[in-house]
């Protein structure tokens, strides 16, 4: 709108935060309208520019320079997606982060600007802090550079049960922010998963793993319970609970909780310490438990005499196994157990187990004295006898010595 003849129309491209400009453009000579094109690649941020037209008029054959109303533009950064994700099990205690972006990007003739992705974990909402000191509060950066879709991996940082993370996108070198998600509740997102069979015959003991959320450390209590019909309003009955300490990840119900036959049971983890929303976990499976004889122990046999007949000495005793599964044999505990078995002192045993013997001693010779006697006796008269019938008959009797003989030996 302004009489005469334009010369030497310039555009400049202004930072609108700084004044400062950012590049020129101008129209051909004798050009009073026409088009300007700028090239993405002047707006390396998101921000506030302006367009300010410089221009010469010739009036009247006078050179008068002249400055039009500015133009004022916008620009906006494309809009990107962060998203969070899982890396293989070989790679634990690591996480990915994705930036995603369905815009055209611009290209640049140097290369990609550098962005920073940074990422803060914390143990709580800033929301449910009550206590005045600072919250537990890690950061971690990464530089890389801008493309419409990629996956970086971080390390988890050791914040404890609940984890937090925000993510946040720059411009490398810049304060200018691209975008931002979060705080992102990991066990909320991620969430906890129990690990079992969905059947199995209960043996010794039934084995339940929480697998937990990415970045988060286990503690936490696992419950169980029957599966069985209810009235309206009746709650269920736990059978017992398991604690699990910080980073314990698996646990063992012994098969003696549950009922013989094929029966549903349900296994619950969750963690006291959350209250503002639910980060409980179920899963039911069936248990088949039978009669116990399997591998199962006897009675125990009668105790074996004493090894000692007077003093300390030890006894034994013994069981036998019972099982169902030859391919398996063996009860837990021992097949024999031995025992202190203690009998009258020994020193005491002597003198009264003499004293019985000593009536018997005497008693015992005399018998021997007295049967020697009575045969020697009839040795002697059978002997006289035959000695008197010899002399006798055998020999004239002589005098009186024969009487006299005879009479002593009668």
């Amino acid at each position: 709108g302004t009489n005469g003849t334009l010369h030497n129309v310039s555009v400049l491209l202004l930072e609108a935060s700084t004044n400062q400009t950012v590049t020129a453009k101008y129209l051909l000579t004798n050009q009073s309208q026409g088009t300007l094109e700028f090239e993405c690649f002047y707006f390396k941020e998101a921000g506030d520019y302006w367009f300010t037209m410089a221009l010469e008029v010739a009036h009247n054959g006078t050179q008068v320079s002249h400055w039009e109303q500015r133009a004022f533009l916008k620009v906006e950064w494309p809009v990107f997606h962060i998203d969070l994700n899982r890396t293989s099990k070989a790679a634990e205690g690591t996480f990915q982060v994705g930036l995603f972006t369905h815009q055209p990007l611009c290209s640049f003739p140097t290369g990609q600007p550098d962005i920073l992705v940074d990422v803060i974990f914390t143990n709580s909402l800033p929301e449910a802090r009550t206590s005045p000191g600072q919250p537990l509060e890690i950061r971690t950066s990464k530089r890389t550079e801008l493309s419409q879709g990629q996956w970086l991996q971080f390390g988890c940082a050791p914040v404890g049960p609940e984890a937090y993370v925000t993510v946040v996108l720059k411009l490398f070198g810049r304060d200018s922010v691209i975008t931002s998600t979060g705080p992102i509740d990991l066990a909320q997102k991620f969430g906890y998963k129990l690990v079992m069979a969905p059947e199995l015959t209960c043996e010794s003991g039934v084995e339940v793993t929480v697998f937990p959320p990415l970045c988060i450390f286990i503690q936490g209590v696992i419950t169980v319970f029957k599966e069985a019909p209810r009235r309206p309003g009746e709650r269920t009955i736990q059978l017992a609970e398991n604690s699990l300490t910080l980073g314990e990840r698996r646990t063992v119900f012994n098969c003696t909780l549950f009922d013989m036959g094929r029966n549903k049971y349900c296994f619950d983890f969750g963690i006291p310490s959350r209250s503002h929303f639910s980060t409980k976990e179920r899963e039911c499976m069936l248990i088949q438990r039978n009669i116990a004889l399997q591998q199962t122990w006897g009675l125990w046999q009668p105790w074996s005499q004493c090894s000692t007949t007077c003093g300390d000495g030890v006894r034994e005793r013994r069981r036998v196994c019972l099982t169902s599964f030859p391919s398996r044999p063996g009860c837990p505990g021992m097949s024999s157990e031995t025992s202190l078995c203690s009998l009258e002192e020994c020193a005491a045993l002597q003198p009264s187990s003499a004293s019985p013997l000593q009536p018997q001693g005497p008693g015992k010779s005399n018998n021997v004295v007295t049967v020697t006697g009575i045969s020697l006796c009839l040795f002697i008269i059978v002997a006289t006898v035959l000695i008197t019938l010899w002399r006798k008959f055998g020999r004239a009797p002589k005098c009186s010595t024969p009487a006299r003989h005879s009479s002593i030996h009668s």
